[in-house]
């Protein structure tokens, strides 16, 4: 039998459920597309052994743990063809403590490892550092929660696994020399990187008084430190200049010819440097966070925290993404704002001022005011991508009006008083015929009970349509010298064995 034991202590996760994934076909652009699930059970050893023998589908496991925590996440680089060896010389030279794997499609799961549970937020929040140094800004990350709203039936998302088919696979780990790892190796790469708690995270500035960009943007630091991509040279030190002149004020543009000279390879000509300066000295501008080579490598979380970063200045939307279905009734609604998990109605999605209010009251954010076309072609994306990847989760039939009605149906014809006879019935008791295995009711005296039981789900023609269901039936009762109209319905099990009560031993004081 496959020894599971060290794969699984690396990548245990939520213990409430689990993803499957069954490629079907290839897309035009690479990626491999199939049908994903969530089920909601424990994943057992059974699964996590076809996993490695490869057995269809492959599994998939959601890294938050319904206590906020985790034990590894990922940045998903979702690029077709990518450099799997570029990247883990890039991550090396930058001592990054990060393990490479080929995702099914090609491109890469970039994996951290702690040896200790640590919160979600802080994992989102080191791997996002570590994403933005790469230049991989913006690509998703797990966890993609930092919290799961598990008592509301929220689970998370799942990541496929590497080693589907253990050596025989194609989504392996990469060496340092660029070669497929085996298991094996796989396990000395882990060993090599995990990380102790409590995390360091990744140096986000040099902290010597050379430093390039000091107490500003992470973007324009990395860049400075990694070089500014071929045909991006005016647009960052356009960007270096805005810097420089919120933190050195009359002395900006000396200092531009020297960032000029010293980070732009090769440096700009003197007239095209003319044009920056002539264009900084007409008004102040913002950081053009959303152009490249800034939006790469963006951290704007980071970057709010400097001093001369993007300040109020900054895009403020927050960013918002996963939607996931509950699909009870009435259906529940699971949103990420920025990292948070977020319940919603319906109505509360559907409608921008609801959602902003709801964002308001539990999450201390606001987000911006769209135009009517915008929200509702925002909102057509994020159901989209929800019914894509298929993050629609059946709910239990006791939490749907229908299984919640037949349950205090059950409980009304069965555990409440009962009618002696017939006539019983018009003082709203249910009256079970023993002969014919059925019990007969007046509707008013079930909707009674259900508006007792705070049961305001169904319509009367709906019950009507439910007890039908059930194999119940409308009948006319001649009662007390009138006739009566009411419903029979055939008997529920009942409980025929007493239950055994615990016997007191001594006294319990």
């Amino acid at each position: 039998m496959t020894d599971i034991a060290k794969f699984k202590s690396i990548f245990e996760g939520s213990d409430i459920a689990y993803g499957t994934y069954r490629i079907e076909r290839e897309k035009d652009n690479g990626k491999q597309a199939g049908k994903a699930v969530v089920v909601r059970k424990p994943p057992t050893d059974d699964l996590w052994i076809a996993h490695l023998e490869g057995v269809e589908p492959s599994l998939g496991i959601i890294p938050i743990r319904p206590d906020n925590t985790c034990i590894w996440g990922c940045i998903d680089i979702d690029q077709y063809p990518l450099d799997h060896k570029g990247l883990v010389e890039k991550i090396r030279r930058l001592k990054l403590p990060l393990v490479v794997c080929r995702s099914k499609s090609g491109g890469a799961h970039v994996f951290l490892f702690t040896k200790e549970p640590v919160a979600a937020a802080e994992m989102q929040r080191y791997l996002i550092t570590c994403a933005s140094i790469l230049g991989e800004s913006g690509r998703e990350i797990f966890p993609k929660q930092t919290e799961v709203l598990v008592e509301r039936g929220d689970t998370g998302n799942f990541l496929n696994l590497p080693y589907h088919g253990g050596d025989e696979t194609l989504r392996y780990a990469i060496n340092d020399d660029g070669t497929a790892a085996s298991l094996d190796q796989f396990y000395g790469l882990y060993e090599q990187h995990v990380q102790e708690l409590p995390l360091v995270h990744p140096e986000e500035e040099k902290k010597d008084a050379d430093a390039p960009i000091k107490d500003g943007p992470p973007c324009l630091q990395a860049l400075c430190n990694q070089g500014f991509p071929e045909g991006t040279r005016n647009n960052g030190l356009f960007n270096i200049a805005i810097y420089l002149k919120k933190a050195n004020g009359s002395n900006w543009e000396d200092k531009l010819m020297e960032y000029n000279l010293k980070y732009m390879g090769p440096p700009l000509p003197m007239n095209e440097l003319q044009v920056i300066t002539k264009q900084l000295h007409k008004k102040d501008y913002k950081y053009k966070c959303k152009d490249a080579p800034l939006n790469s490598f963006c951290n704007s979380g980071l970057c709010r925290t400097r001093k001369h970063g993007i300040g109020a200045d900054g895009p403020d939307a927050p960013k918002i993404s996963s939607l996931t279905k509950y699909n009870s009734e009435p259906p529940l609604w699971f949103l990420d704002v920025n990292g948070r998990r977020i319940e919603l109605d319906t109505d509360q999605l559907f409608n921008q001022p609801a959602f902003q209010k709801a964002c308001v009251e539990r999450l201390n954010v606001l987000p911006p005011t769209l135009r009517r076309q915008d929200w509702e072609s925002f909102l057509n994306g994020l159901l989209r991508e929800m019914v894509e990847l298929e993050q629609i989760q059946d709910a239990p039939e006791d939490t749907s009006y229908s299984g919640r009605f037949q349950d205090l149906l059950e409980e009304f014809t069965t555990h409440l008083q009962q009618a002696m006879d017939r006539e019983e019935i018009l003082m709203g008791r249910p009256w079970t015929d023993e002969d014919e295995a059925r019990v007969y009711f007046r509707m008013k005296d079930l909707e009674a009970h259900l508006k007792r039981s705070s049961f305001n789900g169904m319509s009367a023609p709906r019950m009507a349509q439910k007890i039908r269901d059930l194999g119940g039936e409308p009948i006319s009762l001649f009662l007390k010298g009138r006739a009566v109209r009411a419903w029979r319905v055939p008997r529920f099990t009942r409980q025929e064995t007493p239950f055994e009560t615990p016997q007191q031993k001594g006294a319990p004081f």
